[in-house]
């Protein structure tokens, strides 16, 4: 038992010795760094607004028997000429941090070697295991998609357009009427009607047994019928396209921006296509945040910052998309260059602090020891 009681108190005395020297490792004092000659240069972010928009396209091509649409069929007001039609459907607005060219400094002394920079050179944590993300690439294509086929009216007619002697045999020796083929269409569609109100109403030992092959047959005489009534009242193709811009603000001159432009005929356009009209974006930044940020970021007596590292107190921002005086969209951010830089204090930089950055506001995450 004393042998026993010997090793295991061996045993305790050699894992607290190994614990003490991991937690004196995580504590290592700003002196026990390497000393960066010259320094590490880093920027703080500024925050820019992505806005993705969803649109809507829709090309229209008038019917060869519009004309008649009202005699034959009973549609009103047929429209007579071709078209397209762009509306916008959907809009979004996210954030992203960038570098800020106004708020590039230099960490000076041991301190700089405990400073972890994102892929563009932005400081998102001191003392830190913390790493940037990749950002990621959006790409905005402006070439319409909307898919049109080769033939609109490839069966205008399940009647000959000959009539005399034998129609039948394409024979006969005189054309019909625009509007004799527009009233045998629309005889067409009337028969077609009642084969499928007979389709539907028909008894069900009379249906076909296969359910699958009865919603098929019903679907193609729907197809048939739109077709033919596609004659009177015109084809439409439709797309829906998707589109991001990025706009990074500036806070003192900006306050109004031209976000992209937007035309009914043409869709969505870049900001210097001015063939469109401008979609605005407006910025209303919260000033009483800003002041009472300012007066509160002061140093304290005895407070001192001599390593170069410093942090920011973002602002809160009201950005709306405007289409004229519609909002399209609004929403509340939260925005770096907004608000206010302040100095990191000597004393959370002897090593015994790890921080942590938001990296799209460059405002303190955590601060941990």
């Amino acid at each position: 038992m004393k042998q026993v009681a010997i090793l295991l108190l061996t045993a305790l005395f050699i894992v607290s010795n190994l614990s003490a020297i991991t937690k004196e490792d995580k504590k290592k004092g700003a002196t026990d760094m390497a000393v960066i000659t010259g320094g590490v240069i880093y920027s703080l972010p500024r925050t820019g607004i992505r806005i993705m928009v969803e649109v809507s396209q829709e090309k229209f091509f008038h019917g060869p028997y519009y004309e008649y649409a009202l005699k034959y069929i009973g549609v009103k007001n047929a429209q007579g000429a071709d078209g397209e039609n762009w509306k916008i459907t959907g809009l979004k607005l996210e954030t992203f941090g960038t570098p800020d060219p106004a708020e590039v400094h230099k960490a000076t002394g041991a301190v700089a070697s405990m400073i972890s920079l994102s892929d563009d050179g932005v400081i998102v944590g001191i003392n830190s295991g913390v790493k940037g993300e990749v950002g990621k690439t959006y790409t905005s294509d402006f070439t319409p998609t909307v898919e049109i086929p080769r033939e609109l009216w490839s069966e205008m007619s399940m009647h000959s357009f000959l009539e005399g002697k034998d129609s039948t045999k394409h024979s006969g020796d005189k054309l019909k009427t625009f509007e004799e083929k527009a009233a045998e269409a629309a005889q067409d569609i009337v028969k077609l009607r009642k084969r499928k109100a007979l389709t539907l109403a028909a008894k069900y030992d009379k249906l076909p047994p296969d359910g699958k092959a009865y919603q098929v047959m019903v679907e193609e005489l729907d197809k048939i019928i739109g077709d033919y009534e596609a004659l009177f009242i015109g084809k439409s193709f439709k797309a829906t396209h998707k589109y991001v811009f990025e706009v990074v603000p500036e806070a003192k001159s900006n306050k109004a921006l031209v976000a992209f432009r937007f035309s009914p005929s043409s869709g969505v356009l870049p900001e210097s296509n001015v063939s469109g009209k401008p979609i605005m974006l407006e910025l209303d930044s919260n000033p009483d945040l800003v002041r009472n940020s300012e007066e509160k970021a002061k140093p304290a007596a005895g407070e001192t910052s001599t390593n170069g590292l410093f942090y920011r107190i973002p602002g809160l921002v009201v950005a709306r998309v405007l289409n004229g005086s519609d909002v399209l969209a609004q929403a509340r951010l939260t925005m770096a260059q907004f608000g206010v830089v302040s100095p990191i204090s000597d004393g959370l930089t002897s090593g015994e602090y790890s921080i942590e950055y938001h990296p799209v506001t460059g405002a303190i995450k955590r601060i941990g020891n």
